[in-house]
């Protein structure tokens, strides 16, 4: 008898650390304060209220809002599904009243079998993105191309599984090399096709010109043909030639890129104007872009990176922000791109703590050997 009790006692404990394996307190509180919130900001864009800030200054008002959050959650359940969960509830709930335990047990039944409905839909979807965050890596530079007189290195870590951020480096020969870092408004799958496009559109086009605003306004051309209304891309174009010991920027309302200046050993920004690409496809995008040309010597380095970086937050939603970004590159700025970048990424670590990513991170570091 001891030993039949003591089997199930370990039964139970073996079924209770398999049922919570990787339950923590950060599980539960990104449960309540990050799922939940996202969730009903999702149901809520479905209703009459979603252009409304929520202050419910009545139980009608309160009773109003809940119903219609309801009725929107509803609706986002195919017709038969919405069917089944209805009478469910209703019997779950006539159940309790007329005590016909068999009605509970089957609206029990249905509910769950509702929910293993739409957990498979959305790990048939992850799947999915699995398999498109798959394509848009392997779209991105596997290789960074071999440069005798530059050290280069890349970063790119979406907030979601698949990003808006993109970025290339071209090799035109061996004393010329290209790169671009940009971000396509908004996150996930459109935002990941977008910069798909625009990141192989970017090969091609450097294959012709050697100029960052004529690159640039190229882009944007094509660009806004297919465009949705509201949409734009951010990017900023580096351009360096040996033989003229030079670096070109274009910026499209882009993050300014930081340059390290080995003999001040200082670090500035650099802010050559220019427009969103997709804003305007008429010659007002021309108009406002300007190219920057400077002189570059052996230890200076370029960073260029996407908004994720200097947006990050910390649990007292406190930014990394750009002097921090400044103080790291200035840290790190006298070893290769790759240790460079590693260390910006330490510091980040350390301020984030291992807080979720709000947006996408991406850097390109290039350093002037």
């Amino acid at each position: 008898m001891k030993i039949h009790l003591k089997r199930k006692i370990n039964q139970i404990k073996e079924f209770y650390r398999l049922y919570t394996t990787g339950l923590n307190r950060k599980e539960v509180e990104r449960l309540l304060k990050k799922d939940t919130l996202e969730a009903f900001e999702y149901y809520k864009e479905k209703t009459s209220h979603r252009d409304k800030t929520l202050k419910t200054k009545s139980l009608k008002t309160t009773i109003s809002v809940v119903k219609e959050i309801f009725l929107s959650f509803l609706m986002q359940l195919t017709p038969a599904r919405r069917l089944f969960y209805g009478l469910s509830v209703v019997g779950f709930v006539l159940g309790f009243l007329w005590t016909k335990w068999l009605w509970v047990v089957g609206a029990f039944f249905i509910l769950n079998l509702l929910l293993a409905l739409e957990l498979a839909n959305k790990l048939t979807t992850r799947d999915e993105l699995e398999i498109a965050r798959e394509i848009q890596v392997s779209l991105q530079p596997q290789n960074l191309p071999e440069i005798p007189w530059l050290s280069i290195f890349s970063f790119s870590k979406p907030a979601k599984i698949v990003g808006g951020d993109f970025f290339n480096i071209v090799k035109r020969q061996d004393d010329q090399m290209l790169s671009i870092v940009g971000d396509v408004a908004g996150k996930g799958i459109p935002a990941a096709l977008y910069a798909a496009h625009i990141q192989s559109m970017f090969e091609s086009l450097s294959e012709q010109s050697t100029s960052p605003a004529g690159i640039m306004n190229r882009l944007n051309q094509l660009i806004c043909r297919h465009l949705r209304e509201g949409d734009f891309i951010t990017a900023v174009i580096a351009f360096f030639e040996s033989r003229k010991n030079s670096m070109t920027i274009a910026r499209a309302g882009h993050n300014w890129p930081l340059y390290y200046s080995a003999q001040t050993q200082t670090i500035s920004s650099l802010k050559p104007p220019g427009v969103c690409l997709g804003v305007d496809k008429d010659v007002a995008f021309s108009a406002c872009l300007q190219e920057k040309t400077l002189p570059v010597y052996s230890g200076d380095v370029l960073l260029l990176y996407s908004d994720g970086v200097t947006e990050a937050m910390n649990s007292s939603n406190h930014l990394f922000a750009l002097p921090r970004l400044e103080s790291a590159l200035k840290e790190s700025a006298h070893f290769p791109a790759d240790k460079i970048v590693a260390g910006i990424n330490r510091r980040l670590d350390e301020f984030v703590q291992s807080e979720e990513l709000h947006d996408d991170v991406t850097m390109v570091a290039i350093k002037v050997k």
